[in-house]
């Protein structure tokens, strides 16, 4: 069964006295323990994150998942190689991070970051609030090399973990912004997508749009909604002490994070973990590193195998992503 919405099967419980949520003397081990320059990225989440510590290869550099622990918050850290400038390990761990949200479908913001002599991210007061897992899947993760796409995943990232309607619009609508720099485009772009949205939250407000009589659905989302956010000296304006308003922006929230999210795959190019699940092409990734190009290029060519080409293969773990 597909797991939902997200690449990692989940396990929700809220952080308490869980056993699962174990103490830093007893997660901060082995080459966790290690003393050295780490810099180590505090997150903040509105969704779940992991009790286990994970050791994840990005961008051809080791960066660890810190599991929420007791009186801390989560994390993702990184020893600093010895050819690799602090600013640059920040911005790695910030971009591990916007992969992470883009295929996991979360939202997580960064309290801090910067150096520390082992990987323990800030103290936290509430041990409430949060839901967790065994470990994120890491089926897939995106490395995008375009710069726009990244600054897309970053926006995206944002949006879905900010709690605030208005500020989370705006970042979602500068997702479009980044795939779509020209106006006109990105306003024609939007009209011919609104009828391609899947995600039913979105289709249903914009069922609501049109029966209040919104003809041009692209324009509102600009004038009533993103500029109304970012401007304060002319109408329409959104006003912070009047409720009703945010309640508006909020419910055209679903329909800006539906098109953001299609915009970085279909314009963009980066495929959302739906995508890749549906190809399961994930399931033959680990064949590609046995078997080799070379024989690939020869299978894919079907041309004669001889003996010199065949490989041992070795023992196969077969894993299921399922719903708990």
């Amino acid at each position: 069964p597909k797991p939902a919405r997200g690449g990692s099967a989940k396990l929700h419980h809220q952080q308490g006295h869980d056993p699962k949520v174990r103490h830093a003397k007893d997660v901060i081990v082995g080459e966790l323990a290690i003393p050295g320059q780490w810099i180590v990225a505090t997150v903040e989440t509105n969704s779940f994150w992991p009790v286990t510590a994970q050791k994840v290869a990005f961008r051809g550099q080791t960066i660890w998942i810190i599991p929420l622990m007791e009186g801390h918050y989560p994390a993702v850290a990184i020893a600093r190689p010895s050819g690799l400038h602090a600013k640059e390990c920040e911005r790695l761990l910030m971009r591990f991070l916007s992969a992470l949200s883009w295929a996991e479908r979360r939202g997580f913001l960064v309290l801090s970051i910067g150096e520390s002599s082992r990987p323990q991210p800030r103290t936290r007061r509430d041990p409430f609030g949060m839901s967790i897992c065994e470990t994120f899947s890491l089926v897939y993760l995106p490395e995008p090399q375009d710069e726009r796409a990244m600054l897309a995943l970053a926006l995206m990232r944002e949006g879905r973990g900010l709690n605030h309607p208005g500020y989370a619009f705006l970042s979602f609508f500068r997702v479009l912004e980044a795939a779509l720099p020209d106006a006109s485009k990105r306003v024609a772009w939007i009209g011919s997508q609104l009828d391609c949205l899947q995600d039913r939250e979105a289709v249903r407000a914009i069922a609501k749009l049109k029966e209040a009589g919104v003809d041009d659905i692209g324009v509102h989302l600009w004038n009533a909604r993103r500029s109304a956010m970012a401007h304060a000296k002319s109408d329409p304006i959104i006003d912070p002490d009047d409720p009703s308003q945010a309640r508006e922006v909020e419910a055209d929230l679903p329909i800006i994070s539906a098109l953001a999210e299609r915009a970085i795959e279909e314009v963009l190019g980066v495929e959302t973990f739906w995508t890749v699940y549906d190809k399961h092409l994930y399931e033959l990734s680990g064949f590609r590193e046995i078997l080799g190009e070379e024989l690939i290029r020869v299978i894919l060519q079907d041309e004669t195998l001889v003996e010199e080409r065949m490989v041992e293969m070795p023992t196969i773990k077969v894993v299921s992503l399922m719903v708990v």
